[in-house]
């Protein structure tokens, strides 16, 4: 099991707690990546459980990403299986041993994860369409005949095109021949772009609810990039298409999100209590994301 971490002191010692003794039983291990930290997330993590024999610690002098950081940790472990979570995640009783039960039972599975939650424990969608424009247009208006993934009932065990990576769940041989994540994905969407890989290669993403994670979800974006971390979103499809998509794809995602801004400022001000705590209702943001859509001499990352 590997955790990847960059100063998360709120939350890591947390996600540690939650597995300490589900890994133990199984005589696994867990190894917590730190990404460059500077509050002592990974000093604390590393105290508490250094008298044991499952738990390790990397360090790495810089902060190389979740892509890179995941990558280097990967690379460094013999193991069949990999659990890779996010440090801002909490396992329930069981879960863990749900997850790897499953990887026998789907071996044609490329990704397996979790129902996710949020902290008070309602239910977190985590089932995606891959981000082509007529998927995300779907996801936000009604089309006839189409059913967004992220719509679909969270209780039934279910393949997707792809699962939001705060837990991901597959054999170590099928990672590496894909080739792992991309290194140009710094933040977001590289579970996303992974998962397409393994679905052209025949792999599939598989949904099981029966294990159940709790996951803050962006705790330590939110840290480095602010209020502007939902912008990285946008960077992020823009990098998917350049490297999936069709011809005309990007002018279509940016001509399709130029328009969801602009219906969520409409919105924001016609109805200011609908977005209470998102910013992407807000002028400032959706600004911005102007900005970021339709700057001029962009490379699309």
């Amino acid at each position: 099991m590997i955790t990847l971490n960059w100063n998360g002191l709120e939350v890591l010692s947390a996600m540690v707690e939650s597995v300490a003794e589900s890994v133990a039983k199984l005589h696994g291990r867990l190894i917590v990546f730190d990404n460059g930290s500077t509050d002592g997330s990974e000093k604390v993590v590393a105290d508490r459980w250094k008298d044991t024999s499952w738990f390790s610690l990397i360090k790495s002098p810089d902060n190389l990403g979740f892509a890179a950081g995941a990558n280097r940790a990967i690379q460094s472990v013999d193991a069949e299986v990999i659990v890779l979570a996010n440090s801002d995640t909490v396992f329930l009783p069981g879960s863990l041993q749900i997850l790897l039960e499953a990887v026998e039972n789907y071996p044609s599975a490329g990704i397996i994860g979790p129902k996710l939650l949020w902290p008070d424990r309602t239910l977190q969608p985590s089932l995606r369409d891959f981000p082509f424009p007529g998927n995300l247009f779907a996801e936000h208006f009604p089309v006839p005949g189409r059913k967004p993934a992220v719509k679909n009932p969270h209780t039934d065990e279910q393949e997707v095109d792809w699962l939001v990576g705060a837990v991901m769940v597959f054999r170590r041989d099928v990672f590496l021949a894909a080739g792992g994540f991309d290194e140009e994905f710094f933040f977001y969407h590289e579970e996303t772009e992974l998962q397409y890989r393994l679905f052209l290669q025949g792999y599939r993403s598989v949904f099981v609810p029966q294990a159940e994670v709790v996951h803050v979800e962006g705790a330590s974006a939110r840290k480095k990039f602010g209020r502007e971390t939902y912008l990285q979103y946008i960077q992020a499809k823009l990098k998917f298409l350049r490297k999936h998509g069709y011809t005309g794809s990007s002018a279509l995602f940016r001509l399709f999100m130029g328009l969801l801004q602009g219906y969520r400022l409409a919105a924001g001000i016609v109805r200011p209590a609908l977005p209470r705590n998102d910013i992407r209702y807000t002028a400032p943001y959706c600004r911005k994301a102007f900005r970021e859509l339709f700057r001029r001499n962009r490379r699309d990352y």
